[in-house]
């Protein structure tokens, strides 16, 4: 096992690309000859975020735990996730990857779209509004107008992406049943998202990354609240969580190095803490895993109550 999650800045295999702004890659998934099944070894893209069309075909999806898929299916994976993929040799499709950059660009006016696309989603349940098939259409129209030199190619490009990730919303929104919640508070609640990205566990206080969004603590409670059902602590520790998880099961580091990786202060705290939100000591979480087919369950996220996000100005 290496002793570190396996990153690449372009496509997977790719350890060479040099990421800008518009960065943008779209390729087939095509049948193999050949009869043992085939795929992608955990890894991750931290500034890329991914789609997967898939086709037809039988494949599983490993994320926080591996996940059989129903194709046809939609796989969205923000950048920054560790994840990785087992293909039969039958199976077809696309994907479509893009710097993270891009995507802010092209959903600076919508973050309520930007907040949905942060989290991983298996998407097989369609329906007459939003199928497939359209989905799959768009991403064939993007993959011509990338290797196309034709007048107005930028246009067409924000002009197909929008109308693809308004699609996969209103989609989510359907699966969901949730209402599209004010743009300001969603654009508090990204920005949440991202400086905690940049921050090490514990290096600020709540009342800091409020402070640094020039709103109140209590307001930023409330926002994480609506969105998605907890506090704005409890999303620091969920994050935190997750990237041990990721240590724990893609890497051969000991527990104390996985700490220090963390940047805890000793290894003793990392131990309490993950404890405390798991329930299990780091050891016996990944000695758990080992043992059985599938890593134990994280704690799910909370669905959620878009209805009462509060206002903002």
């Amino acid at each position: 096992m290496p002793t570190e999650i396996a990153r690449f800045n372009g496509i997977y295999g790719d350890s060479k690309a040099q990421i800008s702004h518009d960065y943008l890659q779209s390729q087939l998934i095509v049948p193999r000859q050949r009869l043992t099944n085939w795929g992608l070894k955990p890894h991750l893209h931290e500034n890329l975020f991914q789609l997967f069309f898939l086709e037809a075909g039988q494949a599983s999806f490993e994320a926080a735990e591996p996940i059989d898929l129903k194709t046809p299916c939609l796989v969205i994976i923000p950048a920054n996730t560790v994840h990785g993929f087992t293909f039969s040799p039958q199976v077809k499709g696309r994907t479509l990857t893009l710097a993270e950059a891009l995507l802010d660009t092209i959903l600076q006016a919508t973050p309520g779209v930007l907040v949905e696309l942060n989290s991983v989603h298996i998407l097989s349940d369609f329906n007459s509004e939003v199928r497939f098939a359209d989905l799959l259409a768009l991403e064939q129209q993007i993959h011509e107008e990338i290797y196309s030199e034709l007048p107005g190619k930028q246009l067409a490009l924000n002009g197909y992406f929008k109308l693809l990730f308004v699609k996969i919303f209103r989609l989510l929104q359907h699966n969901r049943g949730k209402e599209e919640s004010p743009n300001r508070a969603l654009h508090y609640f990204r920005e949440f998202q991202k400086a905690i990205e940049r921050t090490a566990p514990f290096e600020k206080k709540i009342s800091q990354f409020a402070q640094e969004l020039r709103i109140t603590q209590v307001h930023l409670n409330r926002i994480c609240q609506a969105v998605k059902g907890k506090t704005a602590q409890q999303i620091v520790q969920a994050h935190t969580i997750r990237k041990a998880h990721n240590y724990l099961l893609y890497t051969s580091l000991s527990v104390a190095e996985i700490a220090y990786e963390l940047q805890f202060v000793d290894p003793g705290y990392f131990t309490r803490f993950f404890r405390k939100q798991t329930g299990l000591s780091p050891g016996a979480y990944r000695a758990k895993a080992y043992r059985s087919d599938a890593p134990p369950k994280l704690p799910k996220p909370v669905v959620a109550e878009w209805k009462n996000l509060p206002q903002t100005s």
